[in-house]
């Protein structure tokens, strides 16, 4: 069975400066930011950052604490950016002082390089060549 529309939405994370998190995700990615919600009561500030039409980063205000990273956790471990061109990508980045963290060619063929946002959530940027397995047109 599957699901009429099914496709992925977005993924959250609670930061800990939302004017920088706003400004990086758009000087990085060029990520809009479409629906800025204030704090009401006990529900905090939040707001949408759009990457590409539908494809979304959801960010809430009031991060304060680092969670613990245990050895060999289950959960979740990162996002992906998919690019036309990594180099570019990473060209890009090294102009805004970001520089990956490990860089290696994946098990499809995929070209892969993982960075981390200003609070230290991981982002994968993957460039999937034709050649890949997983390369669809």
């Amino acid at each position: 069975m599957s699901i009429d529309g099914l496709r992925f939405g977005h993924v959250a994370f609670k930061v800990a400066d939302v004017g920088r998190s706003v400004s990086w995700y758009g000087d990085a990615f060029g990520a809009k930011k479409v629906y800025p919600v204030e704090a009401q009561g006990e529900r905090p500030e939040l707001m949408f950052l759009e990457f590409h039409k539908g494809q979304f980063v959801e960010i809430f205000s009031g991060g304060k604490n680092m969670l613990p990273s245990p050895s060999d956790p289950i959960g979740y471990l990162h996002f992906c950016v998919q690019v036309d061109n990594l180099e570019q990508a990473l060209a890009h980045l090294a102009s805004m002082n970001v520089k990956p963290e490990r860089k290696f060619i994946g098990r499809a063929q995929q070209r892969i390089a993982f960075i981390s946002d200003p609070d230290g959530n991981s982002i994968e940027l993957m460039e999937i060549p034709p050649e890949s397995a997983i390369y669809r047109d």
